[in-house]
């Protein structure tokens, strides 16, 4: 909401970032606040993956709104990485479960096929930042996460719609940075990112039937 009410108030593709102190603070709590709540998630093994995951994000948050640091950019991507991958840890288990339907299959492909048009796309804009490989490293890592979640066997569909939401949220990112140039998408970017996370936290927790041998919350 605060991003709105920033963009509202300046001329279209102004830069969002930077307009107050607390700002990057205020953009991290969201995930910070949904870390604390998976400190609660009965399932140890996942737990485990699905807290680190929502504690790197915020740290991506925080970082991605000190545009003014030369390497917020390259740090926050890298933050965020590390937050895919422990989002994988916790979905694989449940994407060996059974094997994909084809609806699932499709999916993926689909994931897959607009990963590489999209990389295709800022191909030529990455090397003026000396951005090719960290770029082309994050967009593996993160279809690889959205991939793992539209094959995941969870009760409700909500995991995989987050996936697919921080996919939006990213590809909106890498448009408005090496295609606009500037932060008109910066609303709709943070928007789809919020509805992610907390998607993809929910379906952790929704329509789940605990194992008798799961670790309860205070495991270590």
């Amino acid at each position: 909401m605060y991003l709105t009410v920033i963009a509202l108030r300046l001329p279209p593709g102004s830069e969002l970032t930077g307009h107050a102190m607390l700002q990057p603070a205020f953009k991290a709590s969201m995930a910070v606040l949904l870390a604390a709540a998976a400190v609660a998630h009965p399932i140890g093994r996942e737990r485990r993956w699905l807290v680190p995951a929502l504690l790197l994000s915020a740290t991506g948050d925080w970082l991605l709104a000190i545009p003014w640091w030369t390497w917020a950019f390259v740090f926050g991507l890298g933050a965020f990485l590390l937050a895919h991958l422990c989002f994988i840890g916790a979905l694989l288990p449940l994407a060996r479960q059974a094997a994909p339907s084809r609806g699932r299959v499709a999916a993926v492909v689909a994931m897959c096929v607009a990963s590489a048009g999209l990389l295709v796309w800022f191909w030529p804009h990455l090397g003026k930042d000396n951005l090719t490989i960290p770029v082309t490293v994050y967009i593996v890592a993160l279809s690889a996460m959205v991939c793992t979640a539209l094959l995941a066997r969870l009760p409700t569909i909500w995991t995989a719609v987050g996936a697919v939401c921080f996919a939006a949220s990213d590809s909106m990112i890498g448009i408005g940075r090496f295609i606009l140039g500037n932060e008109a998408l910066a609303v709709p970017i943070w928007w789809s990112y919020a509805a992610a996370e907390i998607l993809i936290t929910a379906g952790f927790f929704f329509g789940r039937e605990v194992p008798d041998n799961a670790a309860a919350p205070t495991d270590s």
